[in-house]
Formats: structure tokens, C-alpha cells, sequence
């Protein structure tokens, strides 16, 4: 950083926020798209560290991330000043699956909680939460307000060019915590358009994967933990053959549990069909197109639960139970578990498409 430090447009009305900053606590950061939320957390961040408070950020915007890939929740501690979150590397991420909290909510409000734990427990006095610009609607509500709950931040701060966040501070209004400090947003802020977003996105990811390196990853060793696939037993051949002629479609696997039959499937399988393999299994059969895991974005897990990284599923072998994974991970052994997201991705970080939470089951 050169040594004239950062050249901000700090509005004299920010006060409050950076005493808040330098007194040390959790500040929960609100504002929309383009608000100048990250460069507010930036300067937030240097008027903790000026203070001599050991900081953290929590970068929970999964979409336009700062620290860490898109579709985490990021955490980085602060040692030195800054001119803008990108800055720092993450010491620690948890994979959301998604670029978007819509359809995620229960998963971003426990990333941004996990990751407000690893701040914590690595001793972060001030801990800076960036979240997402969704601020307008039910969803927004939902989320923000679960996530309030869970990381109980001592300070709010909306950044707003009007009253666009109020209906989310109006249930603090009478509360003794969290504080609720009101800022105008910066003149100066310039908003991206949707492509530039995507683009950055892309550029991200196409980062994060130059050092990745293909691994095999067997079933039993990295079972899934937000799929029913993978947590039953392989069902015979039989069995197989007999869903393939109710589904009127290739099985490629099959798998029994307790509570159902689950199917995936190349092509789409006959509704009538599957439902009344319900009454043979002992409960739901459920089917997933082998083309929603084509290039899939997944979280790898470690042996506390914790992300490790990022991959792309390119390939699996229904027959020997594991799957080819495209990842900067070296060694396969590390990983406990697999999280399936919702994003398909090239290895140059294109975006391929996106599928439904539901379809994997």
C-alpha cells in the first residue's frame, strides 16, 4: 500500500460507523447492488486496524465475492491497511453452492455463521460483515433476519441513497442490540452492469482453478451432505431394470434407502412412472439428471465438516462408486465429504448453466 494510504470519499455522516469499527464488535453491513458496501468495509477495516484491534471480515456476498471464490462465504483477517477487500487471501471459506442466497437461504445464513465463528475463534475483536445486495422483498427479510439472529452483531449499518432499508431495521428500532447506525451512500460509487458481474465472476473462478489438478473421490470416502445421493446402498440390477421400464428412460444408478428409491437418470423420466415406484420402495423415488451434475461446482469437505475447496465434477463411475473432480485440493485423502451447489462451470470459469436446489434431491 502506498504510503499516502487510500484515497476514499469518506462522507463526514460515516462517523458513527468507523467509532463503531474502532471500538471493536461484530458490524453487520446492509445496502443494496452497488451501495459501496465492500469499499465500506475496507474502510471500516483500517480504522479498526489504526486502532490497534485485531479485525476480520466476513465476506458473505456469494455472488460478487471479495474474498475467496464466488459461491462461499469468505473470512480473512486483517494485519495491515488496505485499499480494498480483494486485498486478502480467505483463511477460510464455506461453500453456499450458489452465486445467489435465493433458494440458499438456510445455507447462507450457516456460512455466514460459520465463518463469524472461525473470525471469533481465531480472536478478532472487530469483525466486518459484508452481505449480498439482496434488500427488497420476503426473501430479503427471511435472510437478513436469520442471519442477525445466528451472528448477533452489536452494530447494524445500512448503507442506503434513500430509505430502501428501513423495512429491514424497523424491527430493531426498540431493541438494545444491535445498534442501528444509518449512512448515505458515497457519491462517488460506480454500479456494474450485469455482464461486468458476470464477467468478474468468471475471472474468479478461472483463477481459482489455474492450480487445480484432476482427483478421484470414492463415495464411501466423501459421502454428500445435501443429497440423498450416495447415502443409501447401490440397488441390484434387477431393481434397476425394473425402474428403467416405469421411468420409460435409462437408469444409469440406483439407489435404496429407508425412506425411498433414488434414480439417476439420462432423459426425462415419466412422472406416473416414478410415483408409483412409491409404493414398491417404502417411500418417494426421486430421480436426478445425470446432465444437472455435468460440471457441477461442489464444496469438498474436511474431517470437521469445514471447506476445504471448491471442484468441478466432470465425471463419475456409477460402477466403481466415486467421481473425477477438478480441484487445486492435492491429495484426495484430505476430503471427508462432498456439498453439491447449484452451478455448473467450466474450468476457464464459465458459467455453463444453473439447476434447481431440488433437482439433486
Amino acid at each position: 500500500m502506498p504510503e499516502s494510504g487510500p484515497a476514499w470519499d469518506v462522507p463526514p455522516n460515516w462517523s458513527p460507523a468507523l467509532e463503531a469499527a474502532r471500538e471493536g464488535g461484530t458490524l453487520f453491513l446492509i445496502g443494496g447492488v452497488d451501495s459501496g458496501k465492500s469499499v465500506l468495509a475496507a474502510i471500516l477495516a483500517n480504522a479498526a486496524f489504526e486502532a490497534g484491534r485485531a479485525i476480520a471480515v466476513v465476506d458473505a456476498d456469494t455472488g460478487q465475492s471479495d474474498i475467496g471464490p464466488p459461491t462461499c462465504v469468505g473470512m480473512a483477517r486483517v494485519t495491515q491497511s488496505i485499499h480494498d477487500l480483494e486485498e486478502l487471501s480467505a483463511d477460510a471459506i464455506d461453500f453456499v453452492g450458489s452465486s445467489s442466497p435465493v433458494g440458499h437461504l438456510l445455507g447462507a445464513a450457516a456460512s455466514a455463521h460459520a465463518m463469524t465463528l472461525a473470525a471469533r475463534s481465531r480472536g478478532a475483536e472487530t469483525i466486518i460483515v459484508d452481505t449480498t445486495g439482496l434488500i427488497s422483498g420476503g426473501v430479503a427479510r427471511a435472510l437478513k433476519s436469520a442471519k442477525i439472529r445466528l451472528l448477533d452483531p452489536d452494530v447494524l449499518v445500512a448503507l442506503q441513497a434513500e430509505d430502501e432499508c428501513e423495512h429491514l431495521l424497523t424491527p430493531y428500532a426498540r431493541r438494545e442490540r444491535p445498534r442501528v447506525i444509518r449512512l448515505r451512500q458515497s457519491r462517488r460509487v460506480k454500479p456494474r452492469t450485469r455482464e461486468q458481474r458476470t464477467a468478474r465472476r468468471q475471472a474468479k473462478l478461472r483463477s481459482y482453478f489455474a492450480a487445480g489438478r484432476l482427483i478421484e473421490v470414492s463415495w464411501g470416502q466423501a459421502p454428500i451432505d445435501n443429497s440423498a445421493w450416495t447415502t443409501g446402498e447401490p440397488a441390484p440390477g434387477h431393481v434397476r431394470a425394473f425402474a428403467e421400464e416405469r421411468v420409460e428412460c435409462e437408469v444409469l444408478y440406483a439407489e435404496s434407502r429407508a425412506d425411498g428409491l433414488l434414480l439417476i437418470v439420462s432423459g426425462r423420466p415419466n412422472g406416473a412412472g416414478l410415483r408409483s415406484l412409491n409404493q414398491d420402495y417404502g417411500g418417494p423415488a426421486r430421480a436426478i439428471d445425470i446432465n444437472a451434475l455435468d460440471h457441477l461446482l461442489v464444496g469438498l469437505l474436511g474431517a470437521r465438516g469445514e471447506t476445504l475447496a471448491l471442484g468441478i465434477l466432470e465425471s463419475i463411475d456409477f460402477r466403481a462408486r466415486r467421481s473425477s473432480i477438478f480441484t487445486p485440493v492435492d491429495e484426495a485423502a484430505v476430503i471427508k465429504g462432498l456439498r453439491l451447489g447449484t452451478v455448473r462451470a467450466a474450468r476457464d470459469g464459465t458459467e455453463l448453466g444453473w439447476i434447481e436446489p431440488g433437482d439433486i434431491a
